[in-house]
């Protein structure tokens, strides 16, 4: 984030500090170590948890190894520091807002989301985010980390949706509160994975400040009214579980069993349908499919060619005979789970029997069934970080979520043929990131349950207002 969003804080702790330590000293001391952690924050987010090391913080500071480790012996140290400190600057930040004294509850929300889309839009708090969730998938102490504090920002949102719907239980305060960061969290990943025309992302931007405000404000009647069109099946350990798209009934681990790669117009020419080529084809879909699911479980710090060998039980050179390099491994693979995604939801969109509002309400419904298994969760979440990092992902992710947002847009369009076509991707892209947000919701969610079938209820109902267009707050109250 820039430094004028929130103020560095210094941590608790300081090892080595002597107590006859004269104050000038210990101010250059306290001094050194909120430059260390500045830096290391820096290096987290622009290098990737998978590519941090106390060593590039050194190097980035000018000066040694060993100077740094004075301070902080070990990358995890660092780490278990500097990450918390951020974090808490920011959570600080959004306290003080919403407890501001001297200002009304609709006043101080509004401040508050203001304030949140300026972070989101105007500094590197994105990238630092999408990272850490990525990271808290393989730390425990990160996940734990991550989840304190989106519980500490439901809450901030529930205690100022009780103060301005007296009538709200605390139930549907967190609920709400629940959709309301889902909505921020998903314009966070938006933010996080490339560039987009800018007077498209000014009117998303503007749309999606519009729409967290009218959530806010919104009735419970008028949200009741959006019945969702499609009925949650959110895995709950049961066999009725949603059937994602690599063929998984919710388990941790998505079967990524079903993807395709498309065979190029060279391979098309070369290996034409003969007993050879098929088998080609066969070992090509059980490589990517093996490959997606290790940069699922394992992310994307694990995601080489001798790991994949090794899990498909070959030698690095054989898996060579298939994908020469790294970049054309991730390539097939990252190609191959959004193709699977795009058909589908292309299919969905096409007309049938069911109106535009109908099929849009479906494609919303079937992203939020497969985001609520923690595999497909962890698969998103690793490309849009490895995104942050490589060019190939960040082409990919962002040429798959335009398509995405397109097909939602053309519905829209349908759905309400006054809308300028940059209104209908703005809609679209709003929708396509409040569904996006689930994946950071299961985050906090022990220490304030939020109820997954009521979420998606209003994550329905706030799609089909989203799509007619209404997101005015002056009769929602």
């Amino acid at each position: 984030m820039q430094n004028g969003a929130v103020k560095q804080g210094t941590p608790a702790h300081s090892e080595g500090a002597k107590p006859e330590a004269q104050p000038s000293t210990r101010r250059n001391r306290e001094q050194r170590i909120r430059e260390i952690i500045e830096t290391a924050r820096q290096v987290f987010q622009e290098d990737g948890y998978a590519g941090f090391a106390i060593r590039r913080v050194a190097d980035r500071m000018g000066i040694t190894h060993g100077n740094l480790q004075y301070y902080f012996r070990t990358t995890e140290e660092l780490l278990r520091t500097a990450l918390p400190a951020y974090m808490s600057q920011v959570m600080e930040d959004y306290t003080a807002i919403a407890n501001r004294p001297g200002m009304g509850a609709a006043q101080r929300c509004a401040a508050l989301i203001n304030r949140i889309f300026e972070n989101i839009n105007e500094s590197d708090l994105p990238k630092f985010m999408v990272e850490i969730w990525a990271f808290a998938s393989h730390e425990a102490y990160v996940a734990e980390l991550v989840s304190d504090m989106q519980a500490r920002f439901r809450g901030i949102f529930a205690k100022l949706l009780s103060e301005l719907h007296p009538t709200l239980s605390s139930e549907e305060c967190l609920v709400r509160a629940a959709v309301i960061i889902a909505q921020m969290d998903g314009m966070t990943i938006f933010a996080s994975h490339g560039d987009y025309p800018g007077r498209d992302y000014v009117e998303s931007v503007r749309v999606a400040k519009r729409t967290v405000k009218m959530l806010v404000n919104a009735s419970t009647k008028v949200l009741e009214s959006q019945m969702p069109l499609r009925r949650p099946r959110i895995p709950h350990g049961s066999s009725d579980a949603p059937v994602s798209v690599f063929g998984s009934h919710g388990d941790t681990q998505p079967g990524l069993l079903d993807l395709r790669v498309q065979p190029s117009a060279q391979d098309a020419f070369h290996y034409r349908p003969t007993a050879q080529g098929k088998r080609r084809e066969i070992k090509i879909n059980e490589i990517v499919s093996i490959a997606a699911n290790l940069l699922a479980t394992e992310g994307y710090a694990n995601f080489t060619l001798a790991r994949v060998a090794r899990e498909l039980g070959i030698l690095p050179s054989a898996l060579q005979n298939y994908f020469p390099t790294h970049d054309d491994l991730l390539r097939s693979t990252l190609d191959a789970v959004g193709r699977a995604y795009l058909d589908r939801y292309s299919e969905i969109g096409r007309p049938s029997g069911k109106s535009p509002l109908e099929r849009l309400c479906e494609i919303a419904a079937d992203v939020f069934e497969e985001v609520c298994i923690p595999g497909v969760q962890q698969l998103w979440i690793e490309m849009f970080a490895l995104a942050q990092h490589s060019d190939i992902t960040r082409e990919l992710v962002g040429s798959g979520y335009a398509a995405y947002r397109v097909v939602c847009a053309n519905l829209i369009r349908e759905i309400d043929a006054s809308a300028t076509a940059r209104e209908c991707l703005a809609r679209a892209t709003l929708i396509a990131a409040l569904v996006d947000g689930v994946t950071v919701l299961r985050f906090g969610a022990q220490n304030q349950p939020v109820s997954a079938d009521r979420a998606f209820e209003l994550m329905m109902a706030m799609t089909v207002l989203i799509a007619q267009g209404r997101m005015a707050t002056s009769d929602m109250v």
